[in-house]
């Protein structure tokens, strides 16, 4: 069974279409918006077809700050209702995000079931696609805010994935249609609810707690103000996630595929045309046909050569690490 744990950094990849992200019109719970991020971050690049995916009770706790209740199946029926009853349009179809969901008596699994449609927007993306490391997610407060990010981090990522120099990247969201994707209740007057209440709010905890920042004008028709000009930037600082930048790429990778010298074991970090990637005892990459054979000869110009080609494909999306 594929069990989704929140803190294993290998397993956090959110991959979706851009279609679901700039498109899809709905209001989930902030527990809800993290619950489905875990679910497809255990979809894996080669998946053709949805399997049953798992997340342990525990951590739903621990995403809604809560990890001293024991009535598990109060989190159960929080959860299951937010997923399987607040369906979303994207084009012109309407369905929810989970068809089916599977809880024992004592047990610590919930089983769910991702609904069928959902395939073109989470299977065999290839293109048009956002991804993103889980861990940037966890810490926001507000669904509104998790929307925000993905839509900012989808514009970053499309404007720099072919533009890797590009130091900042600008979009133009409409207010009305901002209101209309994240379905923002008409009670949010924009000073005091979209800009104070998620904007702001959004651009503190952006910089605080994920791998971009952004910073915002306002535009005006008349007095109203009509939309915003988003500007993004790359945010090392703030950042939890490995691929933030090269160095800290490879100090994840050393840490998460360390070898075992003593048993031989080497373990691939992903496999090859060529072979499988490996790490040997000094930290640095090779390949090789010959699991667990270490190279002849490597010299660190080769290995740093591998190091650009393994931390620019991971960052695009191009494959995944095993």
């Amino acid at each position: 069974m594929n069990v989704a744990v929140v803190e294993d950094s290998r397993n956090n990849i959110v991959k979706k279409h851009q279609e679901l992200v700039r498109n899809a019109r709905y209001k989930l719970s902030e527990l809800g918006i993290k619950t489905i991020a875990i679910l497809i971050s255990q979809i894996n690049v080669s998946d053709e077809d949805f399997k049953e995916y798992a997340i342990r009770i525990d951590d739903i706790k621990k995403l809604a700050g809560d990890s001293k209740t024991k009535n598990t199946k109060h989190y159960v029926d929080i959860v299951t209702e937010d997923l399987m009853s607040k369906p979303f349009w994207i084009k012109n179809e309407r369905f929810n995000w989970v068809t089916y969901a599977r809880w024992e008596e004592g047990s610590n699994i919930v089983l769910f079931e991702i609904h069928r449609k959902l395939k073109p927007y989470l299977l065999e993306l290839q293109k048009n696609f956002l991804q993103y490391n889980i861990a940037n997610i966890l810490p926001l407060k507000s669904s509104y805010i998790i929307r925000l990010y993905e839509l900012c981090k989808d514009h970053y990522m499309e404007s720099t994935r072919y533009q890797t120099n590009k130091k900042s990247v600008q979009f133009e969201l409409k207010i009305d249609r901002m209101r209309e994707l994240f379905n923002i209740p008409s009670s949010y007057q924009y000073s005091s609810g979209i800009k104070l209440r998620i904007l702001e709010k959004a651009a503190q905890q952006f910089k605080e707690k994920t791998d971009i920042q952004i910073t915002y004008t306002e535009q005006k028709i008349g007095r109203k103000v009509d939309r915003i000009i988003i500007t993004v930037k790359a945010n090392d600082k703030g950042s939890a996630d490995p691929q933030r930048n090269r160095k800290g790429f490879i100090s994840f990778v050393r840490d998460t595929y360390k070898p075992n010298i003593e048993k031989g074991i080497y373990p691939t970090i992903i496999a090859t045309k060529e072979g499988d990637l490996k790490i040997d005892r000094d930290g640095k990459l090779y390949i090789t046909a010959s699991a667990g054979a270490l190279p002849g000869t490597l010299d660190h110009t080769q290995s740093d050569k591998l190091w650009d080609w393994l931390y620019n494909g991971v960052k695009s999306g191009e494959f995944e690490l095993s």
